[in-house]
């Protein structure tokens, strides 16, 4: 204070807004190292896909299993820059499709990562109508009908458990490795057939395929039915279609979808075209309990909030209770709140999310409470302090659990926050909060 002139200098008279501009910029330095905890959550979690990567191409990675097909080969004379003859292919979609199937999930563990996997029994029925080729506008004439294949798209092939045989009419083939074309799947097994557009053929086969997180099937028939069970109680169903009728408790899942050829995009004959038919595929993926790395990334998130709330509550604090907390303090306190993440992250790998939220909560705010205590030599601001950290814990520990109502719960929170901090602040006089009685 100037003492000649008996008035307050600058710094006194503007402390308070001084510190807050000081406290903001904590704040700002501060999320730094939070921003340094979510890289380390992004390695974490990129180490996990890289253990399943591993895991998977052994067991067998996730299934997408592409019809059965038949392809008739055709030859035509081709003029570009040296005459030659090329072999192209009629491909037919069954008219029927029925598969029924158990999946037996396992889990397959290495260090600290977990993967999901299954054995799936399935068991393939339908029928084929040659008369669908005649509406695709005209059939080649070199069409070759004694060699045509019967194709089945499986993404994994080390998945493949047991020899492949398929119940042609009356007679019985063996599938062989490799497809004769790429038109509609990468990799599968195929089986030499006999077929003509004037032939109805019933098929049937069974497949047990091992692989791993998810089994997919691309709807190729007229009318495609897919019937599952498995006793994975944590089911995501996803992709182009929905099951129609499903059941979902503690002992597993079971679900059954039907599709129609009017609910995709491509025919169900066609000639020497890519119909990117995988893009109509579905299925479901068996997922783990909980992902830790996802609920501890989106905890991160809320850093700044949870900073920003704690130093606030410290400075009216000094404000409200004549007391004064050095910068110092204040971006020990940060730390404090920073390495809650790191606690969450280490812990949540061994003992699960909740655990370790529990656990890491617990720490941090015992250890800021009694340094409360220590700095501020009350019990009464130190209890305050405590409350405050365990409601702001438990509210954003609701948040993560409750995905689809975070914004609403989140918002409702934040709004309820800043109406104590208006109540509480309502008789402070902020122009001479600087001052000492009588200046």
């Amino acid at each position: 204070m100037d003492i000649l002139n008996n008035k307050p200098t600058f710094s006194e008279k503007y402390s308070a807004i001084i510190k807050m501009v000081m406290i903001g910029v904590l704040i700002l330095l501060l999320l730094i190292p939070a921003y340094m905890v979510q890289d380390v959550i992004h390695e974490r979690e990129e180490n996990q896909t890289n253990v399943k990567q591993e895991i998977s191409s052994k067991w067998g990675q996730g299934q997408t299993l592409t019809g059965p097909i038949v392809s008739i080969p055709y030859e035509i004379d081709v003029v570009e820059d040296r005459p030659r003859t090329i072999t192209k292919y009629i491909h037919l979609l069954p008219s029927e499709l029925t598969i029924e199937g158990d999946v037996d999930t396992t889990l397959l563990s290495r260090s600290i990562y977990d993967v999901i996997a299954y054995t799936a029994r399935l068991k393939v029925s339908g029928k084929f109508d040659g008369s669908e080729l005649l509406k695709m506008g005209g059939i080649p004439s070199s069409a070759d009908w004694e060699n045509a294949t019967l194709n089945i798209g499986i993404t994994d092939l080390t998945g493949v458990q047991d020899r492949i045989q398929v119940k042609w009419g009356n007679d019985t083939f063996n599938f062989n490795p490799g497809v004769d074309n790429r038109d509609n799947y990468r990799s599968g097994v195929s089986a030499p057939i006999s077929f003509s557009a004037d032939k109805k053929m019933d098929f049937s086969f069974d497949l047990n395929l091992k692989g791993s997180e998810y089994i997919n099937f691309v709807p190729v028939g007229k009318e495609t039915k897919v019937s599952l069970t498995s006793k994975c109680p944590n089911p995501n169903f996803h992709g182009s279609f929905l099951p129609t009728k499903r059941s979902v408790d503690d002992d597993g899942f079971s679900g059954e979808w039907k599709v129609l050829h009017l609910n995709r995009n491509y025919p169900q004959a066609w000639d020497d075209t890519n119909q990117q038919i995988e893009n109509s595929a579905f299925g479901v993926e068996m997922m783990l309990d909980v992902d830790p790395y996802q609920k501890t990334m989106r905890s991160a998130k809320y850093a700044i909030l949870f900073i920003a709330m704690t130093f606030l509550t410290f400075f009216f604090i000094e404000i409200l209770g004549k007391k004064r907390i050095h910068p110092i303090q204040y971006i020990l306190i940060g730390l404090v709140l920073i390495l809650f993440y790191v606690l969450l992250l280490s812990m949540s790998e061994q003992f699960g999310f909740n655990v370790a939220y529990f656990i890491g909560a617990l720490a941090v705010i015992l250890l800021v409470t009694i340094y409360t205590a220590s700095v501020l030599r009350s019990n009464q601001q130190s209890m305050i302090m405590f409350t405050i950290l365990t409601v702001l814990y438990g509210f954003i520990y609701i948040i993560i659990q409750m995905a689809e109502y975070s914004l609403l719960f989140g918002s409702i929170g934040l709004f309820l926050f800043l109406a104590a901090v208006m109540i509480a602040s309502r008789k402070v006089d902020w122009y001479n909060i600087g001052l000492k009685e009588g200046e």
